[in-house]
């Protein structure tokens, strides 16, 4: 055979990656995956009817930065003031946040019962303007966080109703919370103002405006699921700017009422905590002074009692000028003994304290008039520094990185403590000693005195010692109230929260954006499952990639109901579409010649017989002498679409029951077309189609036909259809789209590679409209092909109809 214009196509061997081909099999999916976007858009609409409103609540709270005096940095903290106040900030945040102080203000408020009314898509809570009142005694056990219905009809009594089955089980006294399904319960009346006791629970449901028959479901809510809620992701807390130190806190809420309340009680035991804990100082200051006034008042009277009945006894009142003068030396030097004794003391004490870690107990030195501003702020910094470990236990444990990092700073602060413990306490011992020798010296000159004044005075020391220590005590403890009284919360509320009736957008915004991206995300994934999936040739390109021979037409859907569709519909696509092939043929072999076609397919259902017909049909209108043979002797079928008999044909013929070849072939009913159908299926049609007999009669027919089609049987079934093969100008390969699998290209390509056939090319049968485009007008251009349609149809279209088969 002679070059001809389809001998440029080589099989490259070679596969490259086409992202443009694989898009496009994405798009032809684009109905589906739009439909899925609306679909998913709706879905998320009606979840969103069914979610409640949430509404941001939003207070702010001022924090104080306090003394913060940058005397002596031996504890390696940061001394900025910048940076105590930014810990400050960071502390009081984890402390608006703490279990603790949550728990607290839980205490205060009743939120442990919750009241809905029931509407068309969900149930909306109320709080304000309750026809009821709930009490709950929760020192018994109750069913937790499901709803039960009260309704009413009159103002003595209510009935009880449990729609809900399941319910969180909540007992005093244990931690753990159950799972409980309290079965089918019956509806029960119960009397208003009246404790009722069931098995699931205690409560008294009070009237407070039941003038007309209504129903309310209830929630009783059990502590851990309230803190869940209050100190979870709802409670935002966070600086306003970098240059100030306010803290605002909202909340995320379904009742703004409700949420406006919790803020407003959380920034009140929060400055009430503050204003306790700044107070705990000044408290201990006081009881430790009371302490010491109640020995020295006792001690005091004493000495009073005792010096006025020797004054009485002896008839003496006054001491002489000598006696005087030591007098009044003595007197201030056992006063400033004392007070010197009174700090070591302190001192001592102090260092017990750290030793032995009871940092509860300390005194800040300046509260008992002890002026050492460098002890007073280490021990600020280490009360400070334990204050926050405290805050950070009630939400952590000791093992937690922010735990450890406090627990280090304190025991530095400890130790830098100690140190300078360790200087003072040498130097008040040195005083104490410088004192007591002084004393002595004194004590000497005084016993050079009468004794009737010696023992006046002896008394007359004692009384005015333990009176200045008494007078100091009383000053001090003084200054303490007055600073304890005057004491106000460190901190404050620089704006309280107020509700807001605007919900939040961002939840629903969300949702849509999740039901787009889910509408979008998963029909590419069913798509992409089909695509890499899928066995079945659908693509032409993948097709041509595949195979080593070219494709000469494509074939579209046939919507009609006969096969004979170049016959019956001349001015349809697929009718062109086989004139296309008929015109291709002609680059094969010329025109001027006569030809021989073999038709034939992989397995059955292909769609030979549909094309060999459909291109005799073509030759016939074309003013060719047609001849179309069925050679697939084992399952007949071209008699049935020409209403043919076939009691005789090519099984005939072969078996020599005929000798003459023309009693077997009949005219069809169309031009220029004849047929020679299979005949009955012979019990050896493969011996039949491979004798001389066959090879001798299509020699006859060329000097008769200008073409010779030949159906015959599927290569990948019979053995007999490669003998005729060998005897025919053209082989065609048809394959179907959506039913030929990937792995038939194979067979195809082993009888040029295998085979050595030259010969062979493919026809691209059934193709989805969707694939097909016909001069660039696309599928239903020809008005064979034109039917109406509405929007629907037009985006799902191609499946239906008679298969090209």
């Amino acid at each position: 055979m002679s070059n001809n214009e389809f001998e440029y196509y080589k099989e490259d061997g070679s596969e490259t990656f086409d992202f443009k081909e694989l898009v496009l099999k994405y798009v032809k999916y684009w109905p589906y995956i739009i439909a899925s976007i609306f679909l998913s858009i709706g879905a998320a609409y009606f979840y969103n009817l069914h979610q409640p409103s949430e509404y941001k609540i939003e207070g702010k709270v001022l924090i104080e930065a306090g003394e913060s005096g940058e005397i002596l940095n031996l504890t390696g903290l940061s001394s900025g003031r910048t940076s105590i106040l930014t810990n400050k900030m960071a502390n009081q945040a984890h402390h608006l946040k703490s279990r603790t102080l949550a728990n607290q203000v839980l205490d205060n408020l009743d939120f442990d019962v919750e009241y809905y009314r029931e509407g068309i898509f969900k149930d909306d809570e109320l709080y304000i303007a309750l026809p009821v009142k709930i009490d709950v005694d929760w020192d018994h056990s109750q069913i937790t966080e499901n709803k039960f219905e009260i309704s009413w009809k009159d103002k003595s009594s209510f009935t009880l109703s449990y729609d809900e089955t399941e319910f969180i089980q909540y007992t005093p006294g244990q931690e753990r919370l159950t799972k409980v399904e309290i079965g089918d319960t019956p509806a029960k009346a119960y009397k208003f103002n009246e404790w009722v006791e069931t098995p699931y629970g205690k409560f008294k449901v009070s009237s407070v405006n039941v003038d007309k028959p209504g129903s309310l479901k209830v929630m009783f809510r059990n502590r851990s699921s309230l803190l869940a809620q209050y100190i979870g992701e709802n409670l935002t807390i966070a600086p306003m700017d970098a240059l100030s130190s306010i803290l605002s806190v909202s909340i995320i809420t379904n009742v703004p009422e409700k949420g406006r309340d919790y803020l407003n009680a959380l920034f009140d035991a929060f400055l009430e905590n503050g204003l306790r804990e700044k107070n705990m100082q000044a408290r201990k200051t006081v009881d430790f002074i009371d302490r010491q006034i109640s020995g020295v008042s006792d001690t005091l009277s004493d000495i009073e009692t005792k010096l006025q009945t020797f004054r009485s006894n002896n008839r003496t009142y006054n001491i002489g000028t000598e006696g005087n003068s030591i007098f009044q030396k003595i007197s201030t030097l056992e006063t400033e003994l004392s007070q010197e004794e009174f700090k070591n003391e302190y001192y001592k004490n102090l260092e017990s304290y750290l030793n032995t870690e009871s940092y509860s107990d300390i005194i800040l030195p300046s509260g008992i008039g002890i002026e050492d501003p460098i002890l007073n702020r280490l021990l600020q910094d280490l009360i400070l520094l334990q204050s926050q470990r405290s805050q950070y236990l009630a939400t952590q444990t000791t093992n937690s990185p922010a735990v450890k990092e406090v627990s280090r700073k304190i025991n530095d602060a400890n130790a830098s403590i100690n140190e300078v413990l360790v200087n003072i306490i040498s130097n008040s011992d040195l005083k104490v000693a410088d004192l007591q020798g002084r004393l002595s010296n004194l004590e000497r000159e005084f016993r050079r005195l009468p004794t009737t004044e010696q023992d006046l005075l002896k008394i007359q020391r004692s009384f005015t010692l333990n009176e200045n220590i008494y007078n100091f005590l009383m000053q001090r403890r003084a200054e303490a109230a007055i600073a304890m009284v005057s004491n106000t919360a460190p901190d404050e509320i620089m704006e309280k929260a107020v509700p807001s009736y605007l919900p939040q957008k961002l939840k629903p915004l969300t949702t849509y954006i999740i039901g787009i991206a889910l509408g979008f995300i998963l029909p590419l994934i069913v798509i992409s499952v089909i695509i890499f999936t899928s066995v079945k040739i659908k693509n032409k390109k993948e097709l041509e990639a595949k195979l080593n021979n070219p494709i000469l037409t494509s074939i579209g859907h046939n919507n009609a109901s006969k096969s004979l569709v170049v016959f019956n519909k001349n001015k349809s696509a697929i009718a062109e579409s086989f004139r296309s092939l008929r015109t291709n043929l002609t680059f094969v072999v010329p025109n001027d010649r006569n030809i021989t076609i073999a038709v034939t397919s992989t397995i059955a259902g292909e769609g030979k017989s549909f094309t060999s017909m459909n291109l005799a049909a073509a030759y016939a209108i074309s003013d060719k002498k047609t001849i179309l043979i069925g050679c697939d002797l084992h399952k007949p079928k071209l008699f049935d679409d020409f209403n043919l008999n076939n009691t005789k044909g090519l099984s005939t013929f072969l078996s020599k029951q005929v000798e003459d070849v023309n009693s077997v072939i009949q005219k069809s009913q169309y031009p220029n077309l004849d047929l020679m159908l299979a005949g009955p299926t012979p019990p050896n049609p493969a011996e039949l189609l491979i004798n001389n007999r066959f090879k001798s009669m299509l020699d006859n027919l060329k000097d008769i036909y200008d073409v010779i089609i030949l159906d015959t049987p599927p290569i990948g079934l019979t053995s007999e259809t490669l003998s005729i093969l060998r005897q025919t100008d053209v082989n065609l390969c048809v394959v179907r789209y959506n039913y030929s699998k990937l792995s038939f290209i194979n067979d195809i390509n082993y009888l040029k590679d295998g085979k050595g056939f030259k010969n062979v090319y493919t026809v691209f049968n059934d193709v989805s409209s969707k694939e097909l485009s016909y001069g660039g007008y696309g599928y239903g251009y020809y008005s064979d092909d034109k039917k109406k349609s509405n929007v629907i149809s037009k985006m799902f279209r191609g499946s239906s109809g008679r298969a090209a088969v």
